[in-house]
Protein backbone atom coordinates (compact mmCIF):
# COMPACT_ATOMS: atom_id res chain seq x y z
CA UNK A 1 0.00 0.00 0.00
CA UNK A 2 1.41 3.33 -1.13
CA UNK A 3 1.54 5.82 1.79
CA UNK A 4 0.46 9.16 1.06
CA UNK A 5 3.52 11.96 1.56
CA UNK A 6 2.95 14.08 5.00
CA UNK A 7 2.81 17.69 2.73
CA UNK A 8 0.16 15.84 0.58
CA UNK A 9 -2.12 14.68 3.74
CA UNK A 10 -1.53 17.86 5.40
CA UNK A 11 -2.80 19.80 2.45
CA UNK A 12 -6.21 17.10 2.18
CA UNK A 13 -6.84 17.12 5.38
CA UNK A 14 -5.37 19.78 8.01
CA UNK A 15 -4.92 22.68 6.06
CA UNK A 16 -8.24 25.51 6.57
CA UNK A 17 -10.09 26.23 3.61
CA UNK A 18 -9.90 30.08 3.89
CA UNK A 19 -5.60 29.46 3.63
CA UNK A 20 -6.22 27.44 0.47
CA UNK A 21 -8.40 30.28 -0.82
CA UNK A 22 -6.08 32.84 -0.28
CA UNK A 23 -3.31 30.94 -1.64
CA UNK A 24 -5.16 29.88 -4.74
CA UNK A 25 -5.49 33.42 -5.51
CA UNK A 26 -2.00 33.85 -6.21
CA UNK A 27 -1.62 30.81 -8.79
CA UNK A 28 -1.38 32.30 -12.28
CA UNK A 29 -2.73 29.56 -14.14
CA UNK A 30 -4.28 27.12 -11.69
CA UNK A 31 -5.07 23.87 -14.10
CA UNK A 32 -2.24 22.53 -12.36
CA UNK A 33 -3.17 22.45 -8.94
CA UNK A 34 -6.44 21.34 -9.33
CA UNK A 35 -6.01 18.15 -10.26
CA UNK A 36 -2.75 17.58 -7.22
CA UNK A 37 -5.52 16.50 -4.98
CA UNK A 38 -9.45 16.12 -4.05
CA UNK A 39 -9.40 19.23 -1.69
CA UNK A 40 -7.34 21.82 -4.37
CA UNK A 41 -10.22 20.58 -7.19
CA UNK A 42 -12.32 21.11 -4.82
CA UNK A 43 -11.51 24.98 -3.97
CA UNK A 44 -10.92 25.70 -7.67
CA UNK A 45 -14.35 25.29 -8.12
CA UNK A 46 -15.54 26.81 -5.10
CA UNK A 47 -17.15 29.79 -6.24
CA UNK A 48 -16.08 32.64 -3.63
CA UNK A 49 -12.05 31.36 -4.47
CA UNK A 50 -12.78 31.42 -8.18
CA UNK A 51 -13.76 35.80 -7.45
CA UNK A 52 -11.09 35.99 -4.98
CA UNK A 53 -8.70 34.80 -7.99
CA UNK A 54 -10.35 36.57 -10.75
CA UNK A 55 -10.68 40.24 -8.55
CA UNK A 56 -6.54 39.56 -7.71
CA UNK A 57 -5.48 38.33 -11.25
CA UNK A 58 -7.20 40.93 -12.81
CA UNK A 59 -8.46 43.76 -11.26
CA UNK A 60 -11.66 45.22 -9.40
CA UNK A 61 -12.32 47.09 -12.95
CA UNK A 62 -11.73 44.23 -15.33
CA UNK A 63 -12.51 41.18 -13.38
CA UNK A 64 -15.94 40.54 -14.49
CA UNK A 65 -14.96 41.04 -18.29
CA UNK A 66 -12.53 38.11 -17.83
CA UNK A 67 -14.84 36.02 -15.95
CA UNK A 68 -16.95 36.23 -18.52
CA UNK A 69 -14.30 35.94 -21.23
CA UNK A 70 -13.57 33.02 -19.44
CA UNK A 71 -16.91 31.57 -19.91
CA UNK A 72 -19.39 28.95 -18.79
CA UNK A 73 -16.69 26.45 -16.96
CA UNK A 74 -15.47 29.40 -14.78
CA UNK A 75 -18.81 31.61 -14.71
CA UNK A 76 -21.80 31.31 -12.88
CA UNK A 77 -24.25 33.15 -11.31
CA UNK A 78 -22.44 32.65 -7.87
CA UNK A 79 -19.58 33.61 -9.18
CA UNK A 80 -20.67 37.05 -10.36
CA UNK A 81 -22.52 37.18 -6.96
CA UNK A 82 -19.39 36.61 -5.10
CA UNK A 83 -17.52 38.88 -7.91
CA UNK A 84 -19.61 41.94 -7.14
CA UNK A 85 -19.96 41.06 -3.07
CA UNK A 86 -15.95 41.15 -2.76
CA UNK A 87 -15.38 44.87 -4.46
CA UNK A 88 -15.92 43.89 -8.38
CA UNK A 89 -16.80 46.93 -10.43
CA UNK A 90 -20.22 45.95 -12.49
CA UNK A 91 -20.54 49.72 -14.59
CA UNK A 92 -22.82 50.83 -16.71
CA UNK A 93 -20.79 50.36 -19.81
CA UNK A 94 -20.40 47.09 -18.98
CA UNK A 95 -23.73 45.78 -19.16
CA UNK A 96 -24.20 48.03 -22.02
CA UNK A 97 -21.30 45.79 -24.21
CA UNK A 98 -22.85 42.89 -22.55
CA UNK A 99 -26.13 43.18 -23.97
CA UNK A 100 -23.96 43.72 -27.36
CA UNK A 101 -22.20 40.86 -27.38
CA UNK A 102 -24.31 38.64 -25.96
CA UNK A 103 -25.44 35.77 -28.12
CA UNK A 104 -24.29 32.84 -30.25
CA UNK A 105 -23.57 33.58 -33.99
CA UNK A 106 -24.91 31.97 -36.98
CA UNK A 107 -22.07 29.77 -38.79
CA UNK A 108 -24.06 28.92 -41.43
CA UNK A 109 -24.92 32.62 -41.74
CA UNK A 110 -21.08 33.85 -42.27
CA UNK A 111 -20.07 31.07 -44.02
CA UNK A 112 -22.95 32.64 -46.83
CA UNK A 113 -21.29 36.24 -46.47
CA UNK A 114 -18.21 35.00 -47.00
CA UNK A 115 -19.15 32.71 -50.19
CA UNK A 116 -21.47 35.71 -51.71
CA UNK A 117 -19.39 39.09 -50.24
CA UNK A 118 -18.22 40.62 -53.42
CA UNK A 119 -16.05 42.81 -51.52
CA UNK A 120 -12.48 41.75 -50.56
CA UNK A 121 -12.30 43.43 -47.02
CA UNK A 122 -15.50 41.82 -45.97
CA UNK A 123 -14.34 38.11 -46.81
CA UNK A 124 -11.40 39.36 -44.98
CA UNK A 125 -12.86 40.84 -41.95
CA UNK A 126 -15.49 37.93 -41.73
CA UNK A 127 -12.60 35.39 -41.66
CA UNK A 128 -11.10 37.29 -38.83
CA UNK A 129 -14.11 36.87 -36.97
CA UNK A 130 -14.28 32.88 -37.70
CA UNK A 131 -10.56 33.25 -36.11
CA UNK A 132 -12.18 33.87 -32.72
CA UNK A 133 -13.39 30.53 -31.96
CA UNK A 134 -15.41 32.60 -29.02
CA UNK A 135 -16.85 35.57 -29.45
CA UNK A 136 -16.76 37.48 -26.13
CA UNK A 137 -20.08 36.87 -23.88
CA UNK A 138 -21.38 34.74 -26.75
CA UNK A 139 -21.43 31.69 -24.46
CA UNK A 140 -22.51 33.14 -21.45
CA UNK A 141 -25.04 31.11 -19.90
CA UNK A 142 -28.48 32.80 -19.74
CA UNK A 143 -29.26 33.07 -16.10
CA UNK A 144 -25.81 34.87 -15.52
CA UNK A 145 -26.57 37.17 -18.19
CA UNK A 146 -30.07 37.65 -16.77
CA UNK A 147 -28.63 38.20 -13.18
CA UNK A 148 -25.95 41.02 -14.26
CA UNK A 149 -28.69 42.98 -15.84
CA UNK A 150 -31.14 42.77 -12.94
CA UNK A 151 -27.62 43.42 -10.79
CA UNK A 152 -27.06 46.69 -12.87
CA UNK A 153 -30.42 47.52 -12.99
CA UNK A 154 -30.90 47.55 -9.06
CA UNK A 155 -27.89 49.70 -8.92
CA UNK A 156 -28.22 52.40 -11.56
CA UNK A 157 -32.13 52.29 -11.12
CA UNK A 158 -33.27 55.31 -13.52
CA UNK A 159 -29.59 56.32 -15.05
CA UNK A 160 -29.53 52.73 -16.23
CA UNK A 161 -29.26 52.94 -20.19
CA UNK A 162 -28.90 49.80 -21.47
CA UNK A 163 -29.42 50.88 -24.89
CA UNK A 164 -26.96 53.68 -24.89
CA UNK A 165 -22.79 53.57 -24.88
CA UNK A 166 -21.06 55.27 -21.70
CA UNK A 167 -17.85 55.27 -24.39
CA UNK A 168 -19.21 57.25 -26.86
CA UNK A 169 -20.65 59.85 -24.38
CA UNK A 170 -17.74 60.41 -22.66
CA UNK A 171 -15.79 60.92 -26.07
CA UNK A 172 -18.67 63.58 -26.88
CA UNK A 173 -18.40 65.18 -23.47
CA UNK A 174 -14.52 65.08 -23.31
CA UNK A 175 -14.46 66.78 -27.14
CA UNK A 176 -12.57 64.08 -29.00
CA UNK A 177 -13.82 64.90 -32.47
CA UNK A 178 -12.05 68.51 -31.53
CA UNK A 179 -8.53 70.10 -32.06
CA UNK A 180 -6.81 69.23 -28.46
CA UNK A 181 -7.30 73.68 -27.47
CA UNK A 182 -10.60 73.53 -28.42
CA UNK A 183 -11.58 69.91 -26.35
CA UNK A 184 -9.98 71.53 -23.17
CA UNK A 185 -12.68 73.93 -22.96
CA UNK A 186 -15.34 71.25 -23.63
CA UNK A 187 -13.94 68.90 -21.36
CA UNK A 188 -13.56 71.58 -18.52
CA UNK A 189 -17.12 72.58 -19.44
CA UNK A 190 -18.74 69.04 -19.32
CA UNK A 191 -16.32 67.75 -16.18
CA UNK A 192 -19.25 67.71 -13.92
CA UNK A 193 -21.30 64.80 -15.51
CA UNK A 194 -17.81 63.20 -17.00
CA UNK A 195 -17.07 62.78 -12.74
CA UNK A 196 -20.56 61.42 -12.29
CA UNK A 197 -19.98 59.36 -15.14
CA UNK A 198 -16.80 57.57 -13.60
CA UNK A 199 -18.06 57.70 -9.70
CA UNK A 200 -22.14 56.56 -9.82
CA UNK A 201 -21.88 54.98 -13.52
CA UNK A 202 -18.51 53.27 -12.40
CA UNK A 203 -17.38 53.88 -16.07
CA UNK A 204 -13.76 52.34 -16.97
CA UNK A 205 -12.83 51.28 -20.19
CA UNK A 206 -12.61 47.51 -21.09
CA UNK A 207 -8.63 46.42 -20.87
CA UNK A 208 -6.30 46.41 -23.87
CA UNK A 209 -5.21 43.74 -25.86
CA UNK A 210 -2.24 42.24 -24.98
CA UNK A 211 0.79 42.94 -27.92
CA UNK A 212 1.01 38.99 -28.52
CA UNK A 213 -3.27 39.29 -29.36
CA UNK A 214 -3.12 42.60 -31.58
CA UNK A 215 -0.92 40.59 -33.89
CA UNK A 216 -4.35 38.21 -34.94
CA UNK A 217 -7.31 40.00 -34.31
CA UNK A 218 -8.87 42.71 -36.27
CA UNK A 219 -9.33 46.22 -34.42
CA UNK A 220 -13.31 47.15 -35.44
CA UNK A 221 -15.81 48.56 -33.88
CA UNK A 222 -16.84 46.90 -31.17
CA UNK A 223 -14.55 43.89 -31.76
CA UNK A 224 -15.88 40.60 -30.91
CA UNK A 225 -13.09 39.52 -28.82
CA UNK A 226 -14.30 42.11 -26.08
CA UNK A 227 -11.18 43.81 -25.69
CA UNK A 228 -11.24 47.57 -25.74
CA UNK A 229 -10.77 49.75 -29.29
CA UNK A 230 -7.05 51.32 -29.20
CA UNK A 231 -8.93 54.58 -30.81
CA UNK A 232 -11.17 55.09 -27.78
CA UNK A 233 -8.21 54.43 -25.20
CA UNK A 234 -6.14 57.16 -27.23
CA UNK A 235 -9.77 59.18 -26.80
CA UNK A 236 -9.57 58.52 -23.10
CA UNK A 237 -5.72 59.57 -23.01
CA UNK A 238 -6.05 62.84 -24.40
CA UNK A 239 -8.53 63.34 -21.68
CA UNK A 240 -6.65 62.61 -19.21
CA UNK A 241 -3.84 64.91 -20.82
CA UNK A 242 -6.19 67.95 -20.63
CA UNK A 243 -7.42 67.30 -17.32
CA UNK A 244 -5.46 64.98 -15.21
CA UNK A 245 -7.53 64.79 -12.14
CA UNK A 246 -9.52 62.12 -13.98
CA UNK A 247 -6.63 59.16 -12.99
CA UNK A 248 -7.54 59.91 -9.33
CA UNK A 249 -11.34 59.52 -10.04
CA UNK A 250 -10.73 56.60 -11.76
CA UNK A 251 -8.38 55.42 -8.82
CA UNK A 252 -11.03 56.32 -6.45
CA UNK A 253 -13.71 53.52 -7.39
CA UNK A 254 -11.40 50.93 -7.86
CA UNK A 255 -9.83 51.19 -10.96
CA UNK A 256 -6.12 51.22 -10.02
CA UNK A 257 -5.11 49.68 -13.91
CA UNK A 258 -6.05 53.29 -15.76
CA UNK A 259 -2.11 54.21 -15.92
CA UNK A 260 -0.65 50.81 -17.18
CA UNK A 261 -3.46 50.16 -19.37
CA UNK A 262 -2.85 53.36 -20.92
CA UNK A 263 0.41 54.34 -20.51
CA UNK A 264 2.10 54.18 -24.19
CA UNK A 265 -1.03 56.43 -25.07
CA UNK A 266 -0.40 58.83 -22.34
CA UNK A 267 3.30 59.16 -22.58
CA UNK A 268 3.09 59.55 -27.09
CA UNK A 269 0.36 61.70 -26.79
CA UNK A 270 2.37 63.87 -23.96
CA UNK A 271 5.13 64.13 -26.45
CA UNK A 272 2.92 65.00 -29.41
CA UNK A 273 1.32 67.96 -28.02
CA UNK A 274 4.85 69.06 -27.05
CA UNK A 275 5.78 68.95 -30.88
CA UNK A 276 3.06 68.48 -33.11
CA UNK A 277 3.18 66.88 -36.46
CA UNK A 278 1.33 70.12 -37.58
CA UNK A 279 2.94 72.61 -36.23
CA UNK A 280 1.29 76.05 -35.57
CA UNK A 281 2.59 78.95 -36.74
CA UNK A 282 3.40 80.65 -33.37
CA UNK A 283 5.15 76.91 -31.84
CA UNK A 284 7.82 77.90 -30.13
CA UNK A 285 10.23 74.82 -29.33
CA UNK A 286 9.91 73.71 -26.16
CA UNK A 287 13.34 73.31 -23.49
CA UNK A 288 14.26 70.33 -21.60
CA UNK A 289 12.65 71.69 -18.55
CA UNK A 290 9.32 72.08 -20.17
CA UNK A 291 9.57 68.48 -21.24
CA UNK A 292 10.97 66.85 -18.13
CA UNK A 293 8.51 68.90 -16.36
CA UNK A 294 5.50 67.38 -18.48
CA UNK A 295 6.40 63.46 -18.53
CA UNK A 296 7.50 63.91 -14.53
CA UNK A 297 3.54 64.92 -13.43
CA UNK A 298 2.90 61.97 -15.21
CA UNK A 299 5.53 59.95 -13.65
CA UNK A 300 3.83 60.72 -10.53
CA UNK A 301 0.44 59.62 -11.52
CA UNK A 302 1.93 56.41 -11.97
CA UNK A 303 2.59 56.44 -15.78
CA UNK A 304 5.72 54.45 -16.45
CA UNK A 305 9.15 56.17 -19.16
CA UNK A 306 10.56 52.48 -19.46
CA UNK A 307 12.66 52.11 -22.23
CA UNK A 308 10.36 49.95 -24.36
CA UNK A 309 8.29 52.99 -24.51
CA UNK A 310 11.78 55.35 -24.79
CA UNK A 311 12.23 53.54 -27.91
CA UNK A 312 8.53 53.55 -29.28
CA UNK A 313 8.50 57.55 -29.20
CA UNK A 314 12.08 57.12 -31.13
CA UNK A 315 10.24 55.52 -33.67
CA UNK A 316 7.26 57.20 -33.59
CA UNK A 317 9.26 60.55 -34.71
CA UNK A 318 11.35 59.11 -36.96
CA UNK A 319 11.11 61.31 -40.05
CA UNK A 320 11.80 64.30 -37.38
CA UNK A 321 14.88 63.03 -35.91
CA UNK A 322 16.85 65.00 -37.62
CA UNK A 323 15.14 68.37 -36.10
CA UNK A 324 14.69 67.08 -32.60
CA UNK A 325 16.28 63.70 -32.15
CA UNK A 326 19.08 65.25 -29.97
CA UNK A 327 16.48 67.16 -28.11
CA UNK A 328 14.77 64.27 -27.25
CA UNK A 329 17.56 62.65 -26.15
CA UNK A 330 18.80 65.24 -23.77
CA UNK A 331 15.29 65.71 -22.53
CA UNK A 332 14.64 61.90 -21.21
CA UNK A 333 18.20 61.38 -20.25
CA UNK A 334 17.37 64.35 -17.64
CA UNK A 335 14.50 62.61 -16.98
CA UNK A 336 16.19 59.05 -16.68
CA UNK A 337 19.07 60.84 -14.61
CA UNK A 338 21.80 58.54 -16.78
CA UNK A 339 24.83 59.10 -18.57
CA UNK A 340 24.06 60.06 -22.40
CA UNK A 341 25.62 56.31 -23.40
CA UNK A 342 24.34 54.67 -20.86
CA UNK A 343 20.48 55.74 -22.55
CA UNK A 344 21.72 55.37 -25.90
CA UNK A 345 22.68 51.32 -24.67
CA UNK A 346 19.42 51.07 -23.47
CA UNK A 347 17.57 51.76 -26.24
CA UNK A 348 19.64 49.80 -28.99
CA UNK A 349 18.81 46.92 -26.66
CA UNK A 350 15.04 47.48 -27.04
CA UNK A 351 16.12 46.95 -30.89
CA UNK A 352 16.38 43.02 -30.10
CA UNK A 353 13.28 43.08 -28.19
CA UNK A 354 11.03 40.43 -29.97
CA UNK A 355 8.03 42.00 -28.89
CA UNK A 356 8.92 45.35 -31.23
CA UNK A 357 7.06 45.31 -34.27
CA UNK A 358 10.15 45.86 -36.52
CA UNK A 359 13.57 47.08 -36.38
CA UNK A 360 14.20 49.99 -37.87
CA UNK A 361 17.71 50.95 -39.24
CA UNK A 362 17.40 54.72 -39.59
CA UNK A 363 16.75 55.05 -35.41
CA UNK A 364 19.82 52.40 -34.95
CA UNK A 365 21.61 54.48 -37.30
CA UNK A 366 20.72 57.39 -35.37
CA UNK A 367 21.64 56.29 -31.90
CA UNK A 368 24.64 54.80 -33.11
CA UNK A 369 25.79 58.54 -33.30
CA UNK A 370 25.85 59.26 -29.84
CA UNK A 371 28.04 56.02 -28.77
CA UNK A 372 31.73 56.86 -28.21
CA UNK A 373 33.76 56.01 -30.93
CA UNK A 374 35.22 52.98 -29.10
CA UNK A 375 36.33 49.14 -30.51
CA UNK A 376 33.84 47.93 -28.01
CA UNK A 377 30.74 50.04 -28.85
CA UNK A 378 31.36 49.10 -32.57
CA UNK A 379 31.23 45.69 -32.06
CA UNK A 380 28.33 45.99 -30.28
CA UNK A 381 26.48 47.83 -32.79
CA UNK A 382 27.74 44.81 -35.20
CA UNK A 383 24.78 43.08 -33.19
CA UNK A 384 22.01 45.66 -35.08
Amino acid sequence: MIEKSPMKNYFQNELPNEVMIYTFKFIKIPIDLAVSCKRWSSICKDSQAKAEWIIFQFGRAHCLFHAVRLGPTFMSVEVARAIISKGGILSRYFTQRLHIHYGSYDPKLIELKITHSLGQTDVERIRALQQITIPWASNLPIFVYIFLLEEASKLFDGDWHLKGNDMELFCRLSGSSYPINDASTILEGNIEEIKNLILHMKFTPFPPRKFDLKLYSSEGYLPKDGYENDDCLKIISRAILIHKDLVQLWKKIGYHEICEDINDFVIKGALLILFPSAQPSRWIMPDVNSVKEQLTELIDLGFQLNYSIIFDIFQFFESRLDDIGKFLIDSLTEIKQEPQDCFVRKCLAEAQNPAKLKKNSNIINFFAKYLPNTSENKDSFSLY
